[in-house]
């Protein structure tokens, strides 16, 4: 009879591009949680398999999809579900981490909104989640971190907490959106942050975002990515190798710039070069 392996494995890691938020991937077979508490707010999607936690008195399950969310101090525990394994992905976000999104979200009110319900069933959110997880994994810019997991929030507060967040309806800023343009067209090499933008606006930063969206169509960080791979192309197309050309527009490095190169052109920065060496030697 063969032994059976089991493992337990889990990275926990923080980010210095918004402070305060843990980021937790694990994949679990046998590990159960004792009863605790967390300082933080803590938000859940399984990924694969399935968990069976308690709260509140309550004991129910979470599959595939499902998004959990524990109030700061609020008892849990929890378990590997009747499917034998757990994999899923969680951000845990400090008090510092709740005011600086409140801040900017323009929540006012003392506190930011409860969520009397742990268990979510809301697949398009918990999928947005799981997006927003990998880009802190994959090291994506400053930008991309805090605007996505800014959303993310606006975007939970507003359709589970208590009481629901409405955000500002964001109005005409045109000449305001001009202006945040043409700092990212002379910056876009650099680690550009949201507050930045909030400060040159004078707008919160959730509604610098909606603004910019409202008027260009894409998100600053969206935008910022553009204005990078428009530059990556003049200098793939003059013979820089594709991992000095990743450094040169801001990119973490060559595999950040490869990802974002496929996903708006369908291929790699290096097959792109060899295209336009083969077209020049016609």
């Amino acid at each position: 009879m063969n032994d059976v392996v089991t493992a337990n494995r889990s990275i926990l890691w923080s980010d210095g591009a918004v402070p305060g938020t843990l980021m937790m991937r694990a994949d679990f077979t046998t590990l159960e949680f004792a009863p605790h508490v967390h300082d933080e707010l803590v938000i859940a999607v399984t990924e694969a398999g399935g968990s069976r936690f308690r709260s509140r008195g309550v004991e129910d399950h979470a599959e595939p999809d499902t998004l959990l969310v524990f109030n700061p101090d609020e008892p849990h525990s929890g378990r590997v579900g009747d499917h034998n394994c757990w994999r899923y992905r969680a951000i845990y976000l400090s008090t510092a981490a709740l005011d600086e999104a409140a801040e900017g979200l323009e929540l006012r009110m003392p506190l930011l909104p409860y969520f009397q319900d742990n268990k979510l069933l809301d697949s398009e959110l918990a999928r947005r989640f799981v997006a927003l997880h990998q880009t802190f994994e994959q090291g994506d810019a400053t930008l991309t971190k805090s605007s996505s997991l800014l959303e993310a929030l606006a975007e939970l507060f507003e359709r589970h907490g208590t009481p629901h967040y409405q955000p500002k309806l964001p109005g005409e800023e045109r000449q305001t959106v001009a202006r945040l343009i043409e700092f990212l067209s002379a910056h876009f090499s650099q680690d550009v942050t949201l507050a930045q933008l909030a400060e040159l606006a004078g707008m919160t930063a959730f509604h610098v975002i909606r603004c910019f969206n409202r008027e260009t169509g894409l998100s600053p960080h969206a935008y910022l990515n553009q204005l990078r791979l428009r530059e990556a192309r003049r200098l793939l197309a003059i013979g820089r190798r594709p991992a000095e050309v990743a450094l040169m527009v801001g990119f973490y490095d060559q595999s950040a710039l490869n990802r974002h190169f496929r996903k708006a052109f369908s291929v790699t920065p290096g097959q792109y070069a060899q295209a336009l060496a083969g077209s020049n030697l016609d």
